[in-house]
Parts: structure tokens; sequence; C-alpha cells
């Protein structure tokens, strides 16, 4: 099934917890950069646009993209999620399409996955598409929070959840499908957090299904494609992913 489908790649973040010495996006895992193995994966997919939003030591990434057919907008400063995506409106100003949103510190998703995600969205016409995971121990994820009927009312992050929303087994991977229209219209109506006024991708969630915007997900049945690279353990883990799945 042949989709309209631009991609927006968030890769603006500084890493601190990786050292910050490099852009982390580009940091090696078994000798090739993280950012490479999803753009090398997003390429699968064969969308019409890839927009990659930069930020702190742009260069970096720019070195290991200049082979690639992508466009770029610019985080001047790191604002949040929901920030980061509001960049890209002007690069897709004349697209029409769904667009589909990924970390750059995500190496490991598949194209099986990511297709799988589109078309769930295509053929249930949400307005939005959320990938999802089912964790035995979900310490640290936002849940999927849904109302009586199943529909998804939300993404509550760890720190604002009550005790009875912790207890959710089902998580945000962190990728999403949005109608491009849809998707910015929420974001202009998204506020800063209150603490670290930040603007956040997942409060679109919430707006959207306010206004009674249909919202999905799709679930994985393997969590461990979602894994993010946010610190030395991590890396440590990716490498013994690879290691693994070469033998």
């Amino acid at each position: 099934m042949r989709t309209h489908l631009a991609v927006v790649v968030l890769a603006a973040g500084q890493g601190k917890r990786l050292g910050g010495k490099s852009q982390k996006v580009v940091r090696k895992i078994l000798g090739k950069p993280i950012l490479l193995y999803l753009l090398d994966t997003i390429e699968k997919i064969s969308p019409d646009k890839i927009v990659i939003i930069v930020g702190h030591k742009k260069e970096e990434v720019f070195e290991q993209l200049k082979n690639k057919s992508v466009q770029y907008a610019e985080q001047n400063v790191p604002r949040g999620t929901g920030d980061a995506v509001m960049q890209a409106k002007k690069v897709l100003k004349n697209y029409k399409g769904d667009i589909l949103i990924l970390c750059g510190d995500v190496p490991f998703i598949t194209a099986g996955t990511l297709g799988r995600l589109v078309r769930t969205h295509k053929m249930n016409e949400n307005c939005g598409t959320i990938l999802t995971a089912f964790l035995d121990n979900p310490t640290g994820y936002g849940r999927i929070k849904r109302n009586g009927d199943g529909n998804v009312l939300s993404i509550v992050e760890e720190l604002n959840a009550t005790e009875r929303e912790r207890t959710i087994k089902e998580v945000n991977a962190g990728i999403y499908v949005f109608n491009k229209s849809r998707l910015f219209y929420a974001l202009d109506k998204v506020l800063p957090d209150k603490v670290k006024k930040e603007y956040y991708l997942t409060d679109v969630v919430s707006i959207l299904s306010l206004y009674e915007k249909k919202i999905g997900t799709y679930t994985t049945e393997r969590p461990e494609e979602c894994m993010g690279i946010n610190s030395i353990e991590d890396m440590e883990k990716a490498k013994r992913f690879l290691l693994e799945k070469e033998k």
C-alpha cells in the first residue's frame, strides 16, 4: 500500500548522560553511528521526505548524513520534543500527508514494525497512532491511558502518574504517526511544562483526544527494538543486543 508519508527524526539533544563530547546520535555502536542504523531502516519504507531536527553539535550530524537524501530544521534552544517537531512545520509547509515521528537515538526499530504502524494508522483512519509495548516492569515509561471503551485518552508520564496509573503495563515507545494538519494544530495548543518549561510532544495526544479525534495504537511484540540510547549502560546493552542478533 503506497501512502504519502514524511518522517521527522529528533536529533537535537545533547545526550548529557553519554558525556556530551559528541552529538549523541553520532556515537557509534560496533563501529556504526546510532543515527545511521535508524536512517537505513527509514529508507526501507520509502518516505516522501525525511526531515532531521538538529541542534547541539549539528555539524556532526551533517557530516554523518552527507550522502543521505534528507532535509534539516533547527531547534536552536532545547525546549522539549513538542517544540522540536514544531521546527519542521516550515519545511513541511506544502506537504500533504501523514508524519511519522521518531527519536534519533532508537536505532533498532525495524522497517516491518514501522510499516505495520503506518498501515494501522491508515486502515483505521486515525488522527494519530502511537507505537506501544507491554512491559512487565514499565518503570520509567509513559503509560497509555484509555477510557472505558478502550480509546486512548493520553500518555501519562511516570512523574505525573497516580499510583493506579503506574500499574498500567502498556507503555509509549516514543514513535508516532499523525495527520499533518492535526499535529501542528495540536502543537500550537501545547503549554510548557510547569517545572521544566518544555513543550512535550506527548501532550498532543490528550489535546486531540479532548477534541474527539481518534487516537489509535499499534503494539510491537518485540519491545527491545524500541530501545533508546541514553547512557553508557544503554550503549553496552545495545552492543550485546547486536551481537546476539548476529549469532
